[in-house]
């Protein structure tokens, strides 16, 4: 991994999110492995129509004139953070949520809504349209949205700890206020900015204690919290995610221990259940590319094979795997395949 510069790692997680995002629209939310296998075939190994799915009618009706390679909601807001970062050569909060209320605006409040509407990204719709303002307008949802935009950040300040560990929290918490959420998505988006700057899975933890005094968040959960007040109180308190810290490393271990059987690997996500939970999404991808540590293509797609909210799941092994394995490292079909992708690469190419 150290052989791979910064500058390739850098591009590789923010197009390896991406590209994972995409890659999990067709086959998104099909939670029987059998019925999955039954309408894809034995492997998904590239982009995919969406198809009808009886048990999530809206995710049909609001996705059945995508193209393949295109990008899910979740997707759109990402490229929406992107965009804005790369125009103004640095996050300006105020630029980020007047191009995020543009797509607001095109949604109805209902899942059908856009590209599909989860429900943490209702809860900000609404409380939009009852008056609230950025940035008090997130949501309680334990998704994992606000996650994938942390590689961003990650990535615009490759070189600085603190502003990225600052700017993430903030850019978390426009959208989801719990403080475990928030949390569990910076830690995320800190693995990503050391693994961009050459500090492998495994050593995270290590890296974690050695350097603790720097991380000295800013947030403390409070049981008291709630509605707005709840997102008026969270940039100024304290949240503890020191486990999350850790986390990575006794991942990458188990893994790579032989006591330790999980096979085929994508079932990984049976064993942390298929769902939209980020507590339950992030170990798995943790899983996956800590056991495919030199291969974005079997992490990304055992992440896609898994079922279930296989888009999010890849979306964030496509971060990961991305910043461990570099742009370089990821298959020519999956950046030529994805909708757009020549501009969404120049984004991608002025952040470096």
């Amino acid at each position: 991994m150290n052989s791979i510069s910064k500058q390739d790692r850098i591009k590789g997680t923010l197009m390896g999110a991406i590209i994972g995002d995409a890659l999990g629209l067709g086959p998104h939310w099909i939670y029987n492995p059998q019925e999955l296998v039954e309408k894809f075939g034995a492997w998904i190994d590239d982009y995919m129509a969406v198809i009808p799915n009886p048990r999530f009618p809206a995710v049909w009706a609001s996705r059945k004139d995508l193209k393949l390679g295109d990008v899910s909601q979740t997707g759109q807001v990402y490229l929406l953070l992107l965009e804005s970062v790369a125009v103004n050569g640095k996050y300006i909060e105020s630029d980020f949520t007047k191009r995020f209320d543009g797509l607001l605006e095109t949604l109805d409040g209902t899942s059908a809504g856009g590209r599909y509407t989860d429900e943490a990204m209702i809860d900000v719709w609404n409380a939009k349209k009852e008056g609230v303002e950025w940035p008090y307008a997130g949501s309680y949802k334990d998704t994992a949205e606000a996650a994938m935009r942390a590689p961003i950040i990650a990535a615009l300040h490759a070189d600085d700890q603190d502003a990225a560990l600052n700017t993430m929290i903030g850019n978390v918490a426009l959208t989801h206020c719990d403080p475990v959420v928030v949390g569990q998505s910076t830690a995320f988006g800190m693995h990503i900015w050391m693994l961009i700057n050459g500090i492998e899975m495994k050593e995270i933890a290590k890296y974690y204690h050695d350097h603790r005094s720097e991380f000295n968040i800013r947030f403390k959960a409070a049981s008291n919290w709630t509605g707005t007040d709840a997102a008026l109180s969270l940039r100024d308190h304290e949240v503890s995610f020191t486990d999350a810290l850790d986390r990575p490393s006794v991942i990458y271990d188990s893994a790579h221990d032989p006591r330790i059987q999980i096979e085929p690997a994508h079932l990984v996500s049976r064993l942390y259940t298929p769902d939209c939970r980020i507590t339950h999404l992030l170990p798995a991808a943790y899983y996956l590319a800590s056991r495919y540590e030199s291969d974005f293509e079997m992490a990304v797609l055992s992440a896609i094979n898994g079922g279930g909210n296989n888009m999010a799941r890849a979306a964030l092994t496509g971060a990961l795997s991305g910043a461990m394995n570099g742009l370089s490292g990821i298959p020519e079909r999956f950046i030529t395949g994805l909708e757009d992708n020549e501009r969404i690469l120049e984004l991608v190419e002025s952040l470096v």
